[in-house]
């Protein structure tokens, strides 16, 4: 439901300070209020949305910070799973990572090169042994709703790039490497992000009025 709300701000259909009408929402859906209303309240938390009282949600659109910060966090999770990856991992495990890198980097499509990617990330997240570590992985919402290597462009290379550097550095058993070049790649995400959002007018602008 927050993916379809999400989807809704990315493609232009609710635009900033446009009324977020739950009533539709449910409707052209097919179900209850109560999803929809719990879809809010994830949206509100991650600043796409602002819920007033008595009034209802409005568009807020996402702030450059709140996008960098994002991938940032992604990134230093990623890199000290990586890190951890490289002290607690074993040969078989690190073999199974050598493969997951060689079909990430011989895949072509999207829908491919993601498959190969959450293949990879679960293997990192294998080889880290930590409950914690996965359990935070799954808390990570995506700002892009869909296949991020399909709708933010020139994302597949530099993912091959930098995945290809932290399996190096994770099979040599080189934490500080591996979790700084995770860090690099999502950095540089963020930006690409940063630069698409800006492009459809989903970033978040301060009302002049309001701020002079």
């Amino acid at each position: 439901m927050a993916d379809y709300i999400r989807n809704l701000i990315f493609s232009g259909e609710l635009r900033q300070g446009d009324h977020v009408r739950q009533d539709e929402i449910a409707e052209d859906l097919g179900v209850s209020r109560i999803p929809v209303r719990e879809a809010i309240i994830v949206l509100d938390q991650e600043g796409w949305v602002t819920n007033e009282l008595h009034r209802g949600a409005f568009v807020h659109g996402l702030d450059e910070n709140s996008v960098r910060d994002h991938y940032g966090l992604i990134g230093l999770l990623y890199g000290y799973a990586a890190q951890r990856a490289t002290e607690r991992g074993d040969d078989d495990g690190l073999a199974r990572l050598q493969t997951a890198e060689r079909a990430l980097r011989a895949a072509t499509e999207p829908t491919a090169v993601r498959d190969a990617n959450e293949v990879f990330l679960r293997q990192i997240f294998a080889l880290a042994r930590s409950s914690r570590l996965k359990a935070m992985s799954r808390q990570m919402n995506g700002i892009i709703p869909g296949n991020f290597f399909e709708l933010v462009p020139g994302t597949i290379d530099p993912q091959k790039k930098g995945i290809t550097a932290v399996s190096r550095a994770v099979r040599a058993r080189d934490g500080e490497r591996a979790n700084a070049a995770f860090v690099a790649l999502l950095r540089q995400h963020g930006e690409r992000v940063v630069d698409l959002l800006r492009a459809r007018n989903i970033l978040w602008v301060p009302d002049e009025a309001a701020t002079s």
